[in-house]
């Protein structure tokens, strides 16, 4: 089972990564997209497996909002895409805690770290702390994502 969830998280971060190219090209998002309409449309990333839960639905070419206001959605869909790959790069590892959730929606990211039993470690709702601890467990790797929140 954990080759299985090894390559599963292999080919999610490969997706993910074009994803960013996409978004990162000025081209627009195609992976990953949901909803309908010129102002529904969502980015949407579920991953859910013993030692990581991700859930990210962040709002994507909104068509009828101003330039600035889709130029944000893109910064945050990219920071939110880059998170989800250090978390799967970093998921199962030795130092790496028994269970990380993170969420991000319209109204902002959260996380929670959980121990072995059960017990919350750390949460909340800037997602520094978790990326610093997520470098921890990196170690000097330099293919390392750097996160950056808008």
């Amino acid at each position: 089972m954990d080759n299985d969830i090894e390559a599963g998280r292999a080919a999610a971060i490969g997706e993910l990564r074009a994803a960013l190219a996409e978004i990162e090209s000025g081209a627009g998002l195609a992976r990953f997209v949901g909803g309908h309409g010129i102002q529904s449309r969502v980015f949407e990333f579920e991953w859910d497996e013993p030692a990581l839960g991700i859930r990210f639905r962040l709002p994507c070419g909104r068509l009828l909002s101003d330039e600035e206001s889709q130029k944000e959605d893109d910064a945050e869909i990219g920071a939110a895409i880059r998170m989800a790959i250090l978390l799967l790069s970093t998921a199962g590892r030795p130092g790496a805690a028994a269970r990380i959730e993170a969420a991000c929606d319209d109204r902002g990211p959260t996380y929670a770290v959980y121990a072995e039993g059960g017990e919350i470690e750390d949460s909340g709702a800037d997602w520094g702390p978790l990326v610093r601890r997520l470098e921890t467990v990196l170690g000097g790797e330099t293919d390392a994502v750097s996160v950056i929140w808008p």
